[in-house]
């Protein structure tokens, strides 16, 4: 019914194709479809009213567009269904596809199937599994694939793992199609789930898409110095659709940006001379801004990029340069210690997560994980370590694992550039390698080794070269390989001259080293002494990595002292104390915190200690959150840590005072399921001690009313994404005055501002923080 599955636009015609010139992508659909008075869900025009679909795209290919989106944003089986529409999915895909062609007519314009995100956040963050969303995007991606697309683009994404559940999915579908990667980021390039640009970026250089980019959320004069990032660490062609500045409401109520299409186009061209090799537009954007963008524009070629060669490996958080020298801490290591394997085993992840936070306060880069014998665990084991490190922010990890089945599924649930630890340079381990690092990214640990370990620095120094031109062949740079020398046990009578002498070949090639220090000390007195003298012996002969233990101040201060007489600039770790009950919260330290508490209740009354001490202590944690101090896994666990401390004590406070703390309804209103600004404002109120009433997501006018006369709060909290969907806030309003509800409204979302606020008459907060001492605020009053 829906066609073959064909590919039109073959990959390597695309990417040829952009090194000609600048292409040009079309604007925004749901803004432009909002201007005419449609109110709805977009999507649904495929169905009910293709000729106005038919009209907007056709005005894109008139004003030169060279791709043509189809209007599938939200068309995937989870977005439709929170907003409750009836019309089938694969009618709407399929419409979708056949109006965009009818619109390009025969003009030389390639089709992208439109896809976003699911509007839900993927496990630890969230409740949906990597599987889950992986099949939502492969179902879209299959129909859209069938009626004919020439391609896919993926954009709005905030969450890398979704992403990268996207990109499996689609490329799964077909080796062949084309692809476009695209996220959004805040003004200091991060996005809302914690990961930077630069970790976007690398990431992406892995993986198996064609175009990494940026759109929406920003305006082009704020989007560009976060693309400039993107710029200098994207090694694939890049592309961009910033918004048309800010939306401002119209007495009419209609919803007009403030950036002309003049404006616009000049924009563009900086983004141009930082090289783009795609452009186009986002919301507010409409076919003059683009036309003129194309004539402005069309005469330009791509500019040459200056690329960062470094390479990195990255959490979801947090990115680390591989030189001059990349500390592994070695301690989350179950092999041979029972209690730990045992834990491990009841997943008791506690001395994980401790072991993961000491080591960098220690000084380690990446953490090495081990989870011991694995014939004890399963695969579950795997997936819920990675994410409860996650959760935390941790350091990137570097995952020593055996069972292949094992390692693939900690790297599907990996968010960020890990390092694979590790291969032997037997083929068949080679070929799972670069299947792992192909479909997940990251780096390898190669060992100099096939069956058995050779005795001399000659043999190991051959076997490693032959296997990385076997790596390089299949197109894994040698960058991306750290070699490991293989330290054998000094009591084991081994001669440590043979990995020092190995290393030394391999640096002269320029090929990156990394030892398991501890292994040369293992049964032997004074290991400290003979750890720090061999790894300093290691660094003067080009060492690049080591696996090492960070408690050994001596080892560590043999890498600071080592690298610094080598002229090397390296710079010790300054480790940032939080105040003891802090650092508790960030670190989920429940019993810690629970004694500290029970301390505190022989002074104070529960109230104060809600109200006055753990409140202002959450308070400070949003605040860390709101500079960019800590991200949104740390937040929900420091959320997850206090919650239940925050229920004792509210069953130890009298009813009357308990009313005290105020109580705060929560909805994302009528048509929009976008609710990760409103679950962040709700982690920060209930975790401040403010009883929170989250009605959901798509909430109509007239349930908020229901639920306000029900629950009695102190204040209503609307979020809007959209444009389409931010006068609905007013609805609200006017709903609440028709029926002489006197309560304040705060409003917030990315289509939000404080002038279109203060004339719906209602309170805005921007973030997560400002909303907390706006509520705290109000309360007082």
């Amino acid at each position: 019914m829906y066609g073959r599955m064909v590919v039109i636009l073959e990959r390597k015609e695309f990417l040829e194709l952009l090194n000609e010139r600048i292409y040009f992508l079309d604007g925004a659909y749901g803004t432009e479809f909002f201007k005419l008075g449609f109110k709805e869900v977009i999507e649904t025009l495929n169905v009910t009213n293709s000729e106005m679909v038919y009209a907007l795209q056709k005005a894109y290919v008139d004003a030169g567009v060279d791709f043509l989106l189809t209007n599938t944003f939200s068309a995937n089986r989870l977005k439709l269904s929170s907003l409750k529409v009836k019309y089938n999915l694969k009618d709407i895909n399929y419409n979708a596809v056949k109006i965009a062609k009818k619109a390009r007519k025969d003009k030389k314009v390639y089709i992208l199937g439109d896809i976003s995100s699911t509007g839900y956040l993927i496990s630890p963050l969230g409740e949906l599994t990597f599987d889950e969303a992986y099949e939502v995007f492969k179902e879209q991606g299959e129909i859209l694939l069938n009626s004919g697309i020439d391609g896919f683009i993926l954009e709005t994404m905030s969450d890398l793992k979704e992403l990268k559940a996207a990109i499996l999915a689609l490329r799964d579908l077909s080796k062949d199609v084309p692809i476009i990667v695209q996220m959004t980021f805040d003004e200091d390039g991060v996005a809302v789930t914690g990961t930077s640009v630069e970790i976007f970026s690398t990431l992406m250089n892995d993986l198996d898409v064609d175009v990494v980019g940026i759109n929406c959320t920003l305006e082009p004069e704020k989007l560009l110095p976060v693309f400039k990032q993107l710029s200098n660490y994207s090694r694939k062609p890049i592309s961009v659709e910033p918004n048309a500045g800010k939306p401002k409401l119209l007495r009419d109520g209609s919803i007009v940006y403030n950036t002309s299409p003049e404006k616009f186009a000049l924009y563009m061209e900086d983004f141009v001379e930082f090289g783009a090799n795609i452009v186009g537009g986002c919301c507010g954007t409409s076919p003059e801004h683009i036309r003129l963008m194309v004539e402005f524009l069309k005469e330009k070629k791509p500019k040459k990029r200056e690329i960062v060669k470094e390479e990195f490996v990255s959490s979801r958080t947090k990115l680390k340069k591989m030189k001059p020298f990349l500390i592994i801490g070695e301690r989350i290591n179950a092999a041979g210690k029972k209690k730990f394997q045992q834990k491990i085993r009841e997943r008791n992840y506690n001395k994980i997560v401790e072991l993961a936070i000491l080591q960098e306060k220690e000084g380690a880069h990446v953490l090495d994980l081990n989870l011991g014998i694995e014939k004890l665990l399963d695969k579950t084991h795997f997936s819920q370590v990675v994410n409860t490190l996650d959760k935390i922010s941790s350091l990137p990890l570097s995952l020593d694992i055996q069972e292949f089945e094992f390692m693939e599924m900690a790297l599907k649930e990996y968010v960020g550039r890990p390092i694979i630890n590790s291969s032997t340079a037997k083929r068949e381990n080679l070929d799972k390698a670069i299947y792992l690092l192909k479909r997940y990214g990251g780096i390898l640990i190669l060992l100099t080794m096939k069956d058995k370990i050779p005795e001399s620095a000659k043999e190991r120094f051959d076997i490693a070269l032959e296997a990385i031109r076997y790596l390089e062949k299949h197109d894994i740079e040698k960058e991306r390989v750290i070699v490991d020398p293989l330290v054998l046990p000094l009591g084991a009578k081994k001669d440590p001259a043979v990995t020092i002498k190995t290393i030394e070949l391999l640096s002269k090639e320029g090929i990156n080293t990394s030892i398991g220090l501890s292994n040369l000390s293992f049964g032997m007195p004074n290991r400290e002494a003979l750890n720090s003298s061999f790894l300093a012996l290691c660094i003067d002969k080009g060492l690049t990595a080591a696996i090492l233990n960070t408690s050994e101040k001596c080892t560590m201060n043999a890498v600071f002292g080592s690298l610094t007489l080598k002229g090397v600039d390296f710079e010790k770790k300054e480790i940032i104390r939080n105040e003891p009950m802090i650092e508790m919260i960030l670190n989920k330290k429940e019993d810690e915190l629970k004694r500290e508490i029970e301390k505190l209740l022989e002074e104070y009354t529960p109230l104060q200690i809600s109200q006055d001490i753990l409140s202002k202590k959450m308070e400070y944690i949003g605040e860390l959150y709101s500079k960019g101090e800590i991200y949104l896994p740390q937040l929900i666990l420091a959320a997850e840590t206090v919650t239940p401390i925050f229920e004792y004590l509210n069953s130890l406070i009298e009813s009357n005072a308990r009313e005290k703390l105020g109580t705060v309804v929560l909805a994302t209103v009528e048509g929009d399921v976008h609710d990760i600004g409103k679950r962040i404002v709700g982690t920060v109120l209930k975790s401040s001690g403010i009883n929170v009433i989250d009605l959901g997501k798509d909430v109509p006018a007239k349930e908020i009313l229901k639920a306000v006369k029900e629950y009695k709060p102190d204040i209503v909290g609307l979020s809007a994404m959209m444009t389409t969907t931010i006068g609905r806030i007013k609805e609200v309003k006017d709903l609440f005055v028709d029926n002489n509800v006197d309560i304040p409204i705060i409003s917030g979302g990315a289509s939000m501002n404080k002038e279109i606020a203060d004339n719906f008459g209602v309170y805005y907060a921007k973030n997560a923080s400002q909303a907390l001492k706006l509520v705290k605020k109000i309360l007082k009053r």
